[in-house]
């Protein structure tokens, strides 16, 4: 059996689904090859420049454009995120890739990942399965094709939209986001205080802003900083070197230590750790914290999906969302004088976690072709 999970890097958040259902597909079916292919890592430097570049330059310098973007995509209910051609001219590896491994399954876990799936069915490079994972608790028309084998979705109300643009009913598996089984393991808090050397005299302050931003996680630490409380402020800048930059101009105090961190995959270890997670309401990112029980300040929600996913966790009682800087580090502090409400909302987060979702997904994705390949073998024997 062989199995293709397609994303695009758009942020760290795709990727990381790309990553956690490919282990999970690889335990269910350890004989199965799987093949993780970023369509952005290969893609031509034109098709960058014209499909991801006006993306960044939108959601960082005018975000209200990408949400009018956005919302007339869905109420026009358009069918492609790109013209054909310029897939097929801008990610020909892809294509290649396709071709010449000839999967039986394909998962995608972006809308393009998607279409791009859908475009080499059409040109008979494969007749694979292909399952959909939609990794927010917002979906757009675009993801719904004929083509299309299944859709594991995030809740009843992704599925809802999705059936409304025609999807069928029995086809949409509602599960969660797809988290690493790490977060559901518990970390010896002892071991990662002195791994980052951080005391346990004062509570910790994870700040998250996604992998590639764009964010304003430099301000709010200055307001944390400024705030004089005895604190501990863990900044994740991944791979966003202009936030790093920007994180280390700051001057901490003897009294709250900032410690910045580059990309990691000691995640899980730190959300265990923490008090409250200040952070981008990325669907994986917020999932994650759900899974470790804990509360969430939320801001810089890009328009769209992630403005959905915060909306829906304030909903869930497991979050807060702010509107800039200042007010973000109020509400963080604010969490951290009120153990009542961090209680309470670390309950709520943990009623919202689905860690079985990664198994569930994969178990989906495979349910129909293992038969499907058995009878092959059956009838060749």
């Amino acid at each position: 059996m062989k199995i293709l999970v397609l994303t695009l890097s758009f942020g760290s958040g795709h990727v990381r689904a790309a990553e956690v259902i490919a282990r999970e597909l690889k335990q269910q079916a350890p004989a199965a090859e799987v093949l993780i292919v970023d369509a952005l890592a290969d893609c031509r430097t034109l098709f960058r420049a014209g499909y991801v570049w006006p993306y960044w330059a939108m959601v960082r310098y005018a975000p209200g454009w990408w949400a009018r973007f956005f919302a007339g995509r869905a109420s026009r209910m358009d069918q492609q995120t790109a013209p054909a051609w310029a897939f097929r001219w801008g990610c020909p590896k892809v294509f290649k890739t396709i071709s010449e491994s000839r999967p039986d399954l394909i998962v995608a876990t972006e809308v393009a990942a998607c279409e791009l799936a859908m475009l080499a069915k059409s040109a008979g490079l494969t007749n694979a399965r292909v399952v959909n994972v939609i990794t927010d608790h917002e979906a757009e028309p675009v993801w719904v094709k004929p083509e299309v084998d299944g859709y594991a979705v995030a809740d009843e109300g992704v599925r809802n939209a999705l059936c409304s643009w025609g999807a069928p009913a029995n086809k949409v598996l509602v599960c969660g986001i797809p988290t690493d089984p790490d977060f559901k393991t518990l970390h010896d808090k002892r071991q990662t205080r002195i791994r980052y050397g951080l005391r346990d005299d004062a509570p910790v302050l994870l700040l998250m802003g996604g992998g590639m931003g764009p964010t304003h996680m430099d301000e709010v630490a200055a307001y944390l900083l400024k705030s004089g409380q005895r604190i501990q402020i863990v900044a994740i800048a991944a791979r966003d070197r202009r936030m790093r930059r920007r994180l280390d101009q700051l001057r901490p105090l003897p009294r709250i230590p900032l410690r910045i961190i580059d990309w990691t995959d000691d995640i899980a270890a730190l959300m265990q750790l923490a008090s409250v997670l200040i952070t981008k309401p990325g669907g994986l990112t917020t999932s994650e914290a759900a899974v470790c029980s804990l509360p969430l300040v939320m801001f810089d929600a890009i328009p769209g999906p992630e403005q959905r996913n915060a909306t829906r966790l304030v909903a869930a009682g497991a979050g807060v969302m702010t509107t800039n800087a200042r007010d973000t580090a109020s509400a963080a502090l604010a969490l951290l004088d009120d153990e009542q409400m961090r209680g309470r909302m670390s309950a709520c987060a943990a009623r919202h976690a689905r860690p079985e979702a990664s198994a569930m997904i994969a178990q989906f994705a495979l349910a129909g072709l293992v038969p499907a390949l058995a009878m092959v073998r059956e009838a060749t024997a």
